[in-house]
């Protein structure tokens, strides 16, 4: 395979390539040494989020930059990486495919340790996390961090007033009858596809941070349903909800940033 991963050197780096013909980018740890493999968490963006030749959302604005860097300083140091996996996706098989291209690509490139993979995530990153843990990424995931994300499309398109996003992402018109339109994406759902496994069935270890109070995502219909899902099945799942926070976890400082390195320091 055509190496695809630019040429790194020790150190901190951020470097942008194509996988599965979508932008991506790297960004290694101060700690990093070429022919050490490192862990690495794939970070995958809400909706209206991009990477682009050389630039990011998550790499430009402050508090997400903290996020990542908490990733990064867990253990002896964290890779970053993530695809732009088609942009406002809602977890369709394009991004899935695209997120599996990245995931492959970093291990090709010996850069990461296929051991200690982990990916992280929030709003519609959460499907196509879930959708890759199921799918081609299954068995080959460690940890899995979701942050004010959603599990359930079905959810999403009956309670939320934002569900024209979603009906974009399918290429449904927007007038598309409910009914229907859960229909259509029922085969890309998440939530009935988890809790259709059997116990026992590998997991990820998975940690959930969710604002209490998020109108978005609204806890009830998503996350704790993802939590109990996890549980039927037998999968260690620790559960973070924090009263008095809406749809503003990614907003909390210092508190969810050590939540972030506390739990991929444990698991990775």
């Amino acid at each position: 395979m055509a190496k695809v991963v630019p040429e790194l050197r020790d150190g901190e780096q951020q470097v942008f390539f194509r996988a599965g013909g979508e932008w991506c980018y790297l960004w290694t740890p101060k700690t990093f040494e070429l022919g050490r493999p490192i862990p690495v968490v794939v970070h995958h963006h809400g909706y209206a989020g991009w990477i682009k030749e050389g630039s990011a959302d998550w790499l430009e604005e402050d508090y997400k930059v903290g996020l990542l860097k908490a990733i990064m300083s867990a253990g002896g140091g964290c890779g970053i990486a993530a695809s732009h996996a088609c942009g406002n996706h809602f977890g369709r098989p394009d991004s899935v495919i695209a997120n599996t291209a990245l995931f492959d690509v970093l291990i090709e490139s010996g850069h990461a340790d296929p051991e200690r993979m982990g990916l992280v995530g929030g709003g519609l990153g959460g499907p196509l996390m879930w959708n890759s843990v199921m799918g081609p990424l299954a068995g080959r995931v460690k940890a899995v961090v979701m942050m004010q994300g959603m599990i359930s499309l079905e959810n999403f398109l009956r309670a939320q007033p934002l569900r024209g996003q979603c009906l974009e992402a399918y290429n449904l018109p927007l007038d598309t009858p409910i009914d229907e339109a859960v229909a259509k994406v029922a085969p890309h759902d998440p939530l009935p596809r988890l809790l259709a496994l059997p116990y026992g069935t590998p997991m990820p270890r998975t940690a959930i941070f969710h604002g209490a109070e998020d109108p978005n995502q609204i806890p009830s219909l998503q996350v704790i349903p993802l939590a109990e899902a996890l549980k039927r099945i037998g999968a260690d799942v620790t559960m973070g909800l924090f009263p008095g926070v809406g749809h503003a976890v990614y907003n909390m400082g210092e508190r969810i940033e050590e939540c972030l390195r506390s739990f991929f320091a444990a698991v990775l």
